[in-house]
This record gives structure tokens, C-alpha cells and sequence, in this order.
């Protein structure tokens, strides 16, 4: 799941430059305050606001624009209501437009990216601090889209799933939705009478994004998560958090093969929910199982450095950001230190599960400290990994307005072998409302390992909507080692500075131009260069969502010693000096039928690289949705069987039978390691908190040389959510 859909653009590549274009301006004090009553009865989340709580209700209207006019009056009128029970928080909202056939409505799926459709967010701040929410958005046919907001913005869990139910319809004049969210899904104080809270809307067609409570725009792709800006709701003293226990047990069963073989599985296990108060949550997971992970999409490396697949599993990604502590990148690329990587954890460096004994782990906030603790117990696989231990513990007190410092600790301990460990400390400043800074030290014990084992790294960054810059520094000890981490490059001293000018165009049907440098420069410890990467282009956004970026850089490689980058092609020792081009380009994700582009003409050490990737993405009815994307690299090298091209081809489809009932496939080809993958899963949340999943995994090896057996899975997992009492 990707974050929600309220930013200016279209894909991940205006991410990137949205983030560019900085996080901090002078918000002020704002008057937006909810008093919100207590009302009886629980209404039917239909969209039809037929029911007397309604009539009740708290009005929160007057939107202001962020985009595309910052400060303007919306096209369209937006009023929420708001009430609750001692057991939920109701939300509903009218959402006027003079077009309602013009409402862009796509998705269905659950956890469904809703950028590209008009859609309704509510953020609640329920420990009233300032810099943590939870976020929940839907569109007009009721798709529930959630997750969790760390430190304004800084870390986002949009994999975090929530209990809650909603209801929506289109009508004569726009659109309506209704909410009902469980106080038991939400953590906050108990006894507290307020919420900080903050409502938004964006028009798909127009990418007009407005808020209750104004949020300036000069905080950029970060401008939704200024929770520090966000109004507040009284009256919540009779909020009843819920039951103290919340229980998942599940049952899986299911065939494999391998070859020729068969055999069958069947399997129980648990997941529990345990309230310690009313702001620490005790987790614990007993014979854990991921039957419903999606496979992950693969991935032609052409580097000799180990490449970043994102974690997807559930119970590692809730509250995952309390743990993420190492060297700053943005939020579009893959992290370079990361000190903490669930990964690890119940996966071999191929991929291969291995299966995890169960665990527990404790998260939440005491006062001002925000605590994380957590021990995994993997199990012996034979010739693969021993049985071994996981610890992580964790402190981060909010210092100042918003502002941070923190401590870390990580343990990877093998039965009957050695301990791994990382100590780490990091820091967060924010001085001004314009200006943020960071940074990590950490320190390893790995036996075996000669070299500094330490590393540490600062990072700053200041601007505004017009222009910002950014400068990040890491040193990272060729003795370094972070089992539970990820840390592709060690013995290297990294210097990296951004410079961004962002004009708003505002004709041609261009919103806003993001152009300025990026430098990027990785030394070894005497001084050598590994990596010196100038690169300089414009980033085009287009108001309906589409966009271009195109970039010529300068890059030099150099290495220390050779590397083989395939079985018979070796790249020798020394300094390569290349002149590269890059382009993206994508159309709105709104319309029916887009598009999307990357292609890459680069020197590639002594010889060429060229790279396409054209994908298309088509949605013939509003349930279905089918996207494909090819990519080929064609290397040029001068040395023998230094000619060679690679391919991939990625196929996904989408069928949602409702907006709690899909099917979605995931067929990827790819020529250079011989391998046929599909993963193909239905998903049916029966009742709020509790699903059943049937799951197909193939994998075929082709070739004439390939010795490797097919393989194919056939699982069907039933999960049940139950409050005790």
C-alpha cells in the first residue's frame, strides 16, 4: 500500500520532486474546533445520513485550498458531520460537485492507492501531541484506504490496517460518505476529552486538494501530515477505549509440489492484541504465517550491490517507523543504511520463507517517549539457517516543538553460535518551522570482522514551496555490520547536496516546474572515489496529474578491485567516467487508460547501458484493473560475452467483486535468471477485522541448462478478529 492519494500528482516520480520542493513554512494558530456530542445510537454507515445522529451532529465546513490556489475558496462545498458513542467516532461528509458524473471513482480493492480518485480523508491526532495521526480516506464507493503518521510525517505506516467500516454513494449533487470507526482500533489517553483532527478532499479530475484546518503548501508533499496544524475535537471524555485483549486466531491449509512431489499442510496459529493502559499495546504472534503476502516484484540487478525489496508483511510493518533509524533518503528511494530491516526476519537472502517459532512485542508512548521492544524466535531450516534469535528495543522522546532524540538496540543471536549486535543513537531537530536537521551514530560487534565497526551521518534540509535545499553526510566503517539491517556499502564516506528552484507555471496546463542539481559523492576511506554522480533536469507537473522529468548526469565508478557482474563477464579495477541521459514520463492515473515511461541511454563502465520500460495501465470497468510493464536493459561491454540483454515483463490485474472482495494476480517473466513467477490471491474481509484468503503460487524455471524443479502452492487461510468481553 502506497501512501494516500492528496498529493498534487499522479505516480511516485512526483513524490520525489514534490519532496524536493521542502516541508517547512509559518503555519500559525488556527480556530478550527469540533465540539462534538455524545449521541445514542450507531448508524448504519451507508452514505444515506438518514438517521437522527446526523441531525445532531457537530458541522465542520469552509475548506480552504493548498492546490492548486493555496488559500482560495474549493470549486465544491464540503461539510462533515461528526458525533460519537462511547464505543465509535461517526464521520460523514457531503461532498458537493456540479459534475457528479465527473467523479472519478476506480478503485475498490482495500488498501487500494486512492490518489488517482475524488476522495474524503479524516487525520486524528489522539494523543494530542502534535506529531502522530492516524489517517483514513475513502472514495465514492466506500474503499478504505488507512495508516499510521510518525513525527509529522517523517515515517508513514500505510500498511497499518484498522477496524472500521464506511459507506458511500454518489448523488445528484456529488457524493456522500458515512464512517463508523470502533474506539477499541484507535490508542489514545484514557479519560482524554480531545483529539487534534483535520478533514480533506481532493477533486481527482483537477487535483484540487483542500482541508478543513489550512495546511500551507509550502510544506509540500509532506503538507498533509502537519499534524501540528490540524484543529481539534471536545467532548470526547465518555470514549470508551475497548476490550483490553483483541484476539486473531487463524487456521491455514493447503498443497505444495516441487517436481513430481506432493504434499499437504495444514496449520493453527495466533495473533493477539494485549492493552498494557491506554498507551502501550503488548503484540504477540504464535506460529506466524504469511500465506497472504504478496510476492515480490522482481528485479534485474545490474550493480554489485545488493538490492532493497520492501518489507510486506503485516505484523513487521505495524509501528515499524519506531524502529527506523539510519541514513536519511527520500521517501521515492531505497533507504542506503538502514539500521533496522524487518526482512531479516523469516526470509533467507534468496527470499526463501523460514518459518518463525512466534515472537511478542511492545509498543506505544509513555508521556513524552515513544517505546518499541520486540523478540523473534526463528526456527531451525535445515541447510539454511539455524534457529535464531531477534531482539530490537527502542526509546524516542519528543524534545522541544518538534524536535526528537532516541537510542537503539539490535541482537541477532544464533543457537549455539555468536551475537550480533548494533548500538545507535539519532537526533531530530527542527529550529525553525523552515529549516530540519538529523543525524545517527551506531556502532557494531560482529566477531570476525576487522575494520572500524562504527558509523554515523548528519542530514539538513531548509526551503519553502519556491525552492529548497537539502545536504546529507554518512561515514560508514568498513568494519560495519548490521544483521538486522540493511547496509549495501561499508568503508565509505558519502556526501550528497540537493538545490531546488520550483516555480508555479500556472499556464499551458503546467502547475509547477521543479528544476536544480543533485550531487551525490561515495568515497573510500583513502580518498578514492566509488560513486560521483552530477546531475542536473527539469521535473514538469501538469495539473491534471501527469508529469515529465528528464536529466543528464556526469557519473564516475570507480573500483578498488574487479567484480563479476554475470558468469563471464568481469569488470576490471579502475576508473570509469560516463556522460548519462535518463527520462520518465506518465499520464494521470485518473483516466481510464495511462500510461507511463522510463528510459535510460547511459555509459556503462567501458561500455553502454540503454534501458525502456513502457508500461500501461487500463481500467475497462470501475472493478476491473489490468497493468503491464516491460522493461529491457541491453548491455554493450567490449570483452567477450560482454553483449547481452535482459527482459522482464510484469503483469498485475485487479478484479473487486466489492469494496471488501477481490481477486488480484501478479504474473512476472524474467529472462535473465530463466524464471516464470505467478501469485494470484482472493481476499474476502467477511466481517470487519476478520478475512479468508485463498492463495496460488507458482514459479517455472525455463531453459535448456535450467536443473531447477517447478514448484506450485495451493493455501487457503482463515483469519477471525474477536474482542473478549
Amino acid at each position: 500500500m502506497r501512501g494516500p492519494g492528496v498529493r498534487a500528482g499522479g505516480t511516485a516520480t512526483l513524490g520525489l520532486i514534490l519532496v524536493l520542493a521542502g516541508h517547512a513554512s509559518a503555519q500559525g494558530d488556527h480556530d478550527q474546533v469540533l465540539e462534538v456530542p455524545l449521541v445514542e445510537e450507531i448508524p448504519v454507515a451507508d452514505g444515506r445520513l438518514d438517521e437522527e445522529v446526523w441531525a445532531l451532529a457537530a458541522v465542520a465546513d469552509g475548506f480552504i485550498q493548498t492546490e492548486p490556489v493555496e488559500g482560495a475558496e474549493p470549486t465544491f462545498a464540503t461539510e462533515v458531520l461528526v458525533a460519537y458513542t462511547p464505543d465509535a467516532l461517526l464521520v460523514a461528509a457531503r461532498l458537493e460537485d456540479d459534475d457528479p458524473d465527473a467523479v472519478v471513482a476506480r478503485q475498490y480493492r482495500r488498501d487500494a492507492d486512492l490518489e488517482s480518485d475524488d476522495n474524503f480523508l479524516l487525520f486524528l491526532d489522539t494523543y494530542h501531541d502534535h506529531r502522530s495521526a492516524f489517517y483514513f480516506i475513502t472514495n465514492a464507493v466506500g474503499t478504505r484506504q488507512d495508516g499510521l503518521v510518525q513525527n509529522e510525517g517523517a515515517v508513514l505506516n500505510n500498511e497499518w490496517d484498522g477496524v472500521w467500516r464506511v459507506g458511500s454513494r454518489l448523488t445528484r449533487d456529488g457524493w456522500v460518505t458515512e464512517m463508523v470507526i470502533p474506539f477499541e482500533t484507535l490508542r489514545f489517553p484514557s479519560g482524554t476529552s480531545e483529539f487534534g483532527v483535520n478533514f480533506g478532499r481532493q477533486v481527482a479530475r483537477t487535483r484540487e486538494l483542500s482541508f478543513w484546518a489550512p495546511i500551507d503548501n509550502d510544506w509540500g508533499f509532506n503538507a498533509m501530515w502537519r499534524v501540528s496544524a490540524y484543529g481539534v475535537m471536545h467532548g470526547l471524555e465518555n470514549a470508551n477505549p475497548g476490550g483490553r485483549i483483541k484476539l486473531k486466531p487463524f487456521g491455514v491449509a493447503g498443497v505444495t509440489g516441487e517436481g513430481e512431489e506432493r504434499a499437504g499442510t495444514a496449520d493453527l496459529g495466533l495473533d493477539a492484541k494485549v492493552s498494557l493502559g491506554s498507551n502501550l499495546n503488548l503484540d504477540v504472534t504464535v506460529n506466524t504465517d504469511f500465506a497472504q503476502v504478496e510476492a515480490d516484484e522482481q528485479q534485474v540487478n545490474l550493480t554489485r550491490f545488493e538490492l532493497f525489496f520492501p518489507e510486506q508483511r503485516e505484523f513487521f510493518l505495524e509501528n515499524a517507523g519506531v524502529f527506523q533509524v539510519g541514513e536519511r533518503t527520500r521517501s521515492f528511494e531505497p533507504p542506503e543504511t538502514l539500521l533496522f530491516f524487518s526482512r531479516r526476519i523469516g526470509l533467507s537472502e534468496d527470499g526463501e520463507i523460514l518459518p518463525i517459532l512466534g515472537g511478542a512485542r511492545v509498543t506505544g508512548k509513555l508521556g513524552a517517549t515513544d517505546v518499541g521492544a520486540f523478540h523473534i524466535r526463528q526456527q531451525e531450516f535445515e541447510g539454511v539457517s539455524p534457529a535464531t534469535g531477534f531482539t530490537a528495543l527502542r526509546l524516542r522522546r519528543d524534545v522541544l516543538e518538534r524536535s526528537s532524540i532516541g537510542v537503539m538496540a539490535l541482537d541477532r543471536s544464533e543457537a549455539g553460535g555468536e551475537a550480533h549486535r548494533v548500538g545507535a543513537a539519532d537526533f531530530s531537530w527542527a529550529p525553525t518551522e523552515a529549516t530540519s536537521f538529523g543525524g545517527f551514530a551506531a556502532a557494531s560487534s560482529t566477531p570476525g570482522v576487522e575494520g572500524r565497526q562504527s558509523a554515523f551521518g548528519l542530514n539538513g534540509q531548509a526551503g519553502n514551496d519556491r525552492w529548497n535545499l537539502f545536504g546529507n553526510y554518512a561515514d560508514i566503517g568498513e568494519g560495519f555490520r548490521s544483521e538486522l539491517g540493511f547496509v549495501p556499502r561499508t568503508g565509505v564516506r558519502k556526501i550528497r547536496v540537493e538545490g531546488t528552484w520550483s516555480p508555479r507555471i500556472g499556464r499551458f496546463g503546467i502547475r509547477q516546474i521543479f528544476v536544480g542539481p543533485n550531487v551525490i559523492r561515495i568515497t573510500e576511506p583513502d580518498g578514492s572515489i566509488q560513486t560521483e554522480n552530477l546531475q542536473f533536469g527539469p521535473f514538469v507537473l501538469f495539473n491534471d496529474g501527469s508529469n515529465l522529468f528528464f536529466a543528464f548526469s556526469r557519473n564516475t565508478e570507480g573500483l578498488s578491485e574487479s567484480f563479476e557482474l554475470r558468469d563471464g563477464v568481469e569488470i576490471a579495477e579502475g576508473q570509469y567516467v560516463t556522460k548519462d541521459f535518463m527520462t520518465m514520463a506518465s499520464t494521470s492515473e485518473s483516466h481510464r487508460i495511462s500510461f507511463n515511461l522510463f528510459a535510460m541511454n547511459n555509459g556503462f563502465f567501458d561500455g553502454r547501458l540503454r534501458v525502456y520500460s513502457p508500461g500501461v495501465a487500463v481500467k475497462p470497468h470501475p472493478r476491473v484493473r489490468l497493468q503491464v510493464n516491460y522493461s529491457r536493459s541491453e548491455v554493450r561491454l567490449p570483452q567477450e560475452n560482454g553483449d547481452f540483454n535482459t527482459n522482464l515483463v510484469v503483469l498485475r490485474g485487479l478484479v473487486a467483486l466489492s469494496p471488501d472482495a477481490f481477486i488480484r494476480g501478479l504474473l512476472q517473466w524474467n529472462d535473465d535468471d530463466g524464471n516464470f513467477s505467478g501469485n494470484v490471491q482472493l481476499r474476502w474481509n467477511y466481517r470487519p477485522g476478520s478475512d479468508i484468503y485463498v492463495v496460488y503460487n507458482e514459479r517455472q524455471h525455463f531453459g535448456t541448462d535450467s536443473m531447477e524443479p517447478s514448484y506450485r502452492e495451493l493455501l487457503a487461510k482463515l483469519t477471525w478478529y474477536w474482542v473478549p468481553g
